[in-house]
């Protein structure tokens, strides 16, 4: 038997989650292609909520781009050359668990020879519960595997918020981020650089999150504008709206682009644009899927806001008003064609920022 850190690129590759069985007393989920009509988020039409429109990322070799940078795959073209560099197929000479820090590589592989100690958590009955399932398994793997291949970033983690928000009992989040006490010593400038390579975990219990949920949170192509009060057509949000709505609202505030939406069972990344007028999203994946696994998408969306895989970039949008004068960047140039602008993006192997 084999530790991960044996073979760290191919452990990746196989590390798929395990199956999540709920405890007996949980709300049961909706059958498939029902929505739960349970995601009571309260969130509202506001006024400074500029998100407007959402592209898709499932188009655009986005798959094979993470496959491509943790396996070494060309994919034709020199630029697809990413996080797999620091993805080693020889024996790091350290063990699966940081005996300093306790974390570890701690999901199992059943079927191959790496020898993962594995614990099931407690069944799930609330979100409580959901969250050391997402914690334990998914985050703190890829937290160990950053740091592995980027030993410099050992001060960042994972943290679960704890901000006695509303809508605490159906929404909470990880961040992936450097500890407030550091940030808090910081430069504006410096704390601002933090943000913008800082990432969203926000999960939901699947309950609430159902597989038809998530799909369709990631099929929305665009967000109601807001409509003052006494309108003859109001715009209410509905269930994928305030999905929308709560991480927009979040990212901001936190000054991150970037984000994960999960019920543990599925899985989606996004990201938002510079100016937050637009957004971009993955398709939606199950926890054990593979080619690419939880864990390749995850260390890969952690790796790119951090700029360590350099195969993906800030899609650029126009976000100037219409008949503004103000220079255009190629990208702003080719906002009427979204799909050319995001391959572009995905295809930049030089820093735009």
């Amino acid at each position: 038997m084999v530790q991960g850190t044996d073979n760290l690129k191919s452990y990746v590759r196989e590390a798929a989650l395990p199956k999540m069985t709920n405890d007996r007393f949980a709300p049961a989920i909706p059958p498939d292609g029902h929505k739960s009509h349970l995601n009571t988020l309260k969130v509202r039409p506001e006024a400074w909520r500029r998100l407007e429109n959402i592209y898709s990322l499932e188009n655009f070799r986005l798959e094979e781009i993470i496959i491509a940078c943790s396996s070494h795959t060309n994919l034709t073209s020199p630029v697809f050359v990413g996080i797999d560099m620091y993805l080693p197929s020889y024996s790091l000479g350290v063990n699966n668990r940081d005996e300093a820090t306790g974390e570890t590589l701690s999901i199992p592989c059943p079927g191959t020879d790496f020898d993962i100690m594995y614990i099931e958590e407690r069944r799930p009955s609330d979100l409580s519960r959901l969250a050391p399932w997402i914690d334990n398994l998914a985050l703190m793997t890829v937290q160990r595997i950053i740091h592995l291949i980027q030993p410099n970033t050992h001060i960042w983690s994972f943290s679960l918020a704890e901000e006695g928000d509303l809508d605490q009992a159906i929404f909470r989040y990880y961040l992936w981020s450097l500890p407030n006490h550091i940030t808090e010593r910081m430069t504006e400038d410096a704390r601002k650089s933090v943000q913008y390579s800082s990432v969203i975990v926000a999960f939901q219990p699947p309950w609430i999150l159902s597989m038809q949920d998530i799909k369709e949170f990631a099929k929305c192509r665009s967000f109601p504008p807001f409509r003052e009060p006494g309108n003859a057509f109001p715009t209410p949000l509905n269930s994928t709206n305030r999905i929308w709505a709560k991480l927009w609202d979040l990212c901001v505030r936190r000054n991150t682009p970037w984000f994960v939406l999960t019920s543990y069972n599925h899985w989606t990344f996004g990201m938002f644009s510079k100016g937050w007028t637009a957004a971009f999203i993955s398709g939606v994946y199950e926890f054990n899927a593979y080619s690419p696994t939880i864990t390749e998408c995850l260390t890969f969306w952690i790796a790119s806001a951090m700029r360590i895989a350099t195969t993906l970039r800030f899609p650029k949008v126009c976000e100037e008003p219409p008949n503004s004068q103000t220079p255009c960047t190629v990208y702003d140039a080719m906002a009427q064609f979204p799909e050319a602008a995001v391959a572009l993006a995905l295809l930049d192997h030089n820093h735009s920022d």
